[in-house]
């Protein structure tokens, strides 16, 4: 018999509780250890350790008309709250996040406050079927708050942006993957996954943790699971990374039915629909939001610890009873200093000239991407009709963030072989991770320290500048990805991405010249359009050229001092060498034992790590994981 006094079972604990706290004990009480024996290093985690994204976040993308916008619908139970089968939007993102009363923020470029709405504006302002008062410009971002339980475990972001994928509304789309905790593509079971949608996923694969697919409409078509095994085969083919990711099948409809049914008949339609099965597994993956993010934590800490071991083993080898080992480790240093004498010089010969070469290449790309931009809407102008000329600003904005996007990568790119061609003459691997991670802060702080473009009311068409526009490839995107990648993209890529990202688009002057002085002249139009490209020329000739002479010099500076700690390094370990040549047998002994404990010191910190990292990968949710 049960008495009052008998404890009452204490509730199963959380996996997901349990590893983050186990991930961040363990990031926390390595790094300390680290601090102990390589404070530099320690410092570069605990950069990394900032930059963690406090709140999961679910970006979802595909192609215009596969249930997208239907799906958030679902996943939030609220039909009609994100504007569904609308046209081709302007760039703004619906950011969802959870909030007591519904409520709706706008921000426009280069304003730091944001307007307040109604949910009713949505479709007004985020969509080119809605009209927005008069002077007002289409907003880059709007944040809607929200009630939904969904909510109250992480943020959802939908991208009505992204309209067919097209070269410029996938180039726009690409920027909000970067900053996802989870990334959800949606495709539809009338047919498998289109290239467009392919090409997309493998460019996304760079900048996305983890991929959640949804095949939509399955009410609809029958055979959605032959379609279902296809996607698959697909993604083995095309993106391999994600070959293990979770697929749910799901029905929006079913669901939208279930929420007006009442009893059995809700419960039936509730289940069929998959929404359920997938909502359980986006709250599983924010629920191990956090441990994820103290994973990548504990995964800088584990490389740590395993170059050090590297290097303690290396290190012994100048302790082995090898007569000739003085003698080699004597012309190694004369070679050091030789080169040493040598390499600044040649390297930033090197760059200097290939600086030019790609400046002009780049300059030659942009040529060619604005003048297909001014004839494609120049013709454009000729076939239009009155509603396609009243939208003509919102396709030119579109499209001048589609170029400065692509802009953007093909400088990434440019930087990433400049980078190449320039630091592996002069250092190795190791040497290349500590080079690039001082270049990668010199081109931050020399962005952050430059003054913002002037722009007055009467003349500027366009802003473009690195604190521009915020949701474009602009030096806000670069600086999270770039942050994020000093833990997930140390090296050559970082340095590309601190230096790659532009912004351009249509300032307020634009919309407002071409509402009162053009309207349905096309004659005007054909003008507006040739002056705004010859402006966004200029601009972006002119970022351009910052972003060579920023580089170029931070580089410079960079190598001559990573050189110079080059040389002191080789200059003791040869000193610390030529020393152990002299000493008795014992005192390299010694020397050497003292190396080996350190060594093993610090892969056993990698394998207790390791450990770790496993327990973490276990918290990732499969499709099996939603039943129930």
């Amino acid at each position: 018999m049960t008495t009052a006094t008998e404890a009452k079972p204490k509730p199963k604990p959380n996996p997901a509780a349990q590893i983050h706290k186990l991930c961040a004990k363990a990031a926390k009480a390595g790094n300390a250890s680290l601090r102990s024996v390589d404070a530099k290093a320690a410092a570069e985690v605990d950069e990394v350790a900032r930059w963690q994204p406090d709140k999961p976040v679910a970006v979802v993308v595909g192609e215009t008309k596969r249930g997208k916008s239907s799906l958030v619908n679902a996943l939030l139970g609220t039909p009609g709250l994100s504007p569904v089968d609308a046209a081709v939007a302007t760039t703004a993102y619906l950011e969802f996040s959870h909030a007591e009363q519904a409520s709706v923020r706008a921000w426009q470029p280069g304003a730091a406050d944001p307007m307040l709405l109604g949910v009713g504006d949505l479709r007004n302002w985020a969509t080119r079927l809605g009209t927005m008062p008069p002077g007002m410009v289409p907003p880059r971002r709007m944040l809607v708050g929200h009630p939904a339980p969904l909510l109250k475990h992480l943020s959802i972001v939908d991208t009505p942006g992204t309209g067919g994928l097209d070269p410029d509304h996938a180039q726009i789309a690409l920027e909000a993957v970067s900053r996802a905790t989870c990334l959800i593509m949606v495709t539809d079971a009338s047919s498998p996954m289109a290239k467009t949608e392919l090409d997309f996923l493998s460019e996304a694969s760079r900048r996305v943790n983890f991929v959640v697919f949804v095949l939509t409409k399955t009410d609809t078509y029958p055979g959605w699971r032959t379609v279902l095994e296809e996607n698959r085969a697909l993604i083995e083919a095309h993106a391999p990374r994600f070959r293990h990711a979770p697929h749910f099948p799901v029905s929006a409809m079913l669901a939208q039915h279930a929420l007006a049914s009442q009893g059995p008949t809700r419960q039936a339609l509730a289940k069929e629909s998959g929404i359920g099965k997938l909502q359980r597994a986006l709250v599983r993956v924010a629920t191990a939001g956090k441990a994820l993010v103290a994973a990548n934590v504990v995964r800088a800490v584990r490389t740590e610890f395993a170059r050090l071991a590297t290097s303690a083993q290396a290190d012994m080898k100048a302790y082995d009873p090898d007569p000739a080992s003085a003698n080699r480790l004597k012309e190694e240093k004369k070679q050091v200093l030789a080169t040493r004498r040598g390499e600044t010089k040649k390297a930033n010969l090197a760059l200097r000239v290939e600086t030019q070469r790609a400046k002009i290449e780049v300059q030659g790309r942009l040529r060619a991407h604005l003048q297909q931009l001014e004839e494609a809407l120049i013709d454009e102008v000729e076939k239009a009709n009155k509603n396609a000329l009243e939208s003509l600003p919102q396709r030119v904005d579109i499209a001048l963030q589609g170029i400065a996007a692509r802009l953007s990568g093909e400088l990434h790119q440019r930087f990433v072989l400049l980078a190449e061609r320039v630091l592996r003459q002069v250092f190795n691997d190791d040497e290349l991770r500590q080079a690039t991670s001082s270049i990668s802060a010199g081109l931050r702080a020399a962005a952050s320290g430059r003054a913002r473009r002037d722009a007055n009311n009467d003349g500027a068409l366009l802003m473009a500048s690195s604190a521009g526009v915020a949701m474009m490839a602009g030096r806000a995107v670069s600086m999270g990805a770039g942050a994020v990648g000093l833990g997930a993209l140390t090296g050559i890529g970082a340095v590309a991405l601190s230096a790659s990202g532009i912004g351009v688009g249509l300032a307020a002057a634009a919309f407002l010249l071409y509402r009162r002085k053009i309207q349905g002249n096309r004659q005007a139009a054909k003008q507006w359009i040739q002056r705004v490209v010859a402006e966004a020329r200029a601009n972006l000739n002119e970022e351009i050229g910052f972003r060579f002479t920023e580089v170029e010099f931070v580089f410079n500076s960079t190598l001559d001092d990573a050189l110079e700690r080059r040389g002191a390094e080789y200059d003791a370990r040869i000193s610390a060498a030529e020393s152990a040549a002299k000493a008795d047998q014992a005192a390299r002994a010694k020397k050497k034992d003292a190396l080996k404990q350190r060594r093993d010191s610090m892969a056993q910190k990698v394998k207790q790590l390791d450990e770790v990292l496993a327990k973490a990968r276990t918290l990732v949710p499969g499709e099996e994981d939603g039943d129930g």
